[in-house]
């Protein structure tokens, strides 16, 4: 079947299914594709700074040994790049420093239930400098994230290296510009979508 779509949200796609072992190589990241597992589009809600809400990635990978927490950008993104950086908002910063902790914390953080883990982390996470509070117990939210963290609990034998990806996508007919950095916790990955344009929108095959 082939779908005409439009934006980062089909571009995110297109790079998992036709460009992830490129990205893998890029990163220098040995994993066998085959062996990894991707989470697309991971919902946890919508909320300021007092909600256990904190948003939505664009991918989660789980790789051999390392977990990426993914944000996509696309040429047309509101984001600037200056001096070859593109500086993410405070709120996708946020989201990363948080879900690393739900990892460490849950996954691997050896607590029989969710309102143990809220009763005893809720301070861990205020001294490390995070100004939210924990997902309720049987909320959708911890739910959500009960079943996320116990994917990635079984993929990996012991606490794996979390890192922060950056994908960003750039029409490489007439590019101008594409950022190296998106700050000292991220790693980038450039990836070129001209080869899929039909007009504005993006053609991919499932």
């Amino acid at each position: 079947m082939e779908i005409l779509a439009y934006g980062e949200d089909a571009l995110t796609l297109w790079a998992i299914k036709e460009k992830f072992a490129l990205i893998l190589q890029t990163l220098n990241d040995p994993s066998d594709p085959l062996r990894c597992h991707v989470f697309f589009r991971p919902s946890f809600g919508r909320g300021g700074v007092k909600s256990a809400q904190f948003g939505e990635f664009d991918f989660i990978v789980l790789a051999e040994q390392c977990v990426y927490l993914g944000e996509s950008k696309w040429d047309k993104s509101s984001e600037k790049i200056r001096e070859s950086v593109l500086d993410l908002r405070g709120e996708q910063l946020l989201r990363h420093k948080l879900f690393k902790f739900y990892i460490e914390e849950w996954a691997f953080g050896g607590y029989s239930t969710w309102r143990e883990f809220t009763d005893q982390a809720t301070s861990k996470l205020q001294q490390k400098g995070i100004i939210k509070p924990i997902a309720p117990e049987n909320s959708l939210l911890a739910s959500n994230l009960q079943t996320t963290l116990d994917v990635i609990k079984r993929h990996y034998p012991l606490l794996p290296t979390v890192r922060n990806l950056l994908l960003y996508f750039y029409d490489g007919r007439n590019a101008r510009q594409y950022p190296r950095s998106a700050g000292k916790d991220f790693a980038v990955v450039t990836v070129d979508y001209s080869e899929v344009l039909f007009g504005n929108f993006i053609k991919m095959t499932v």
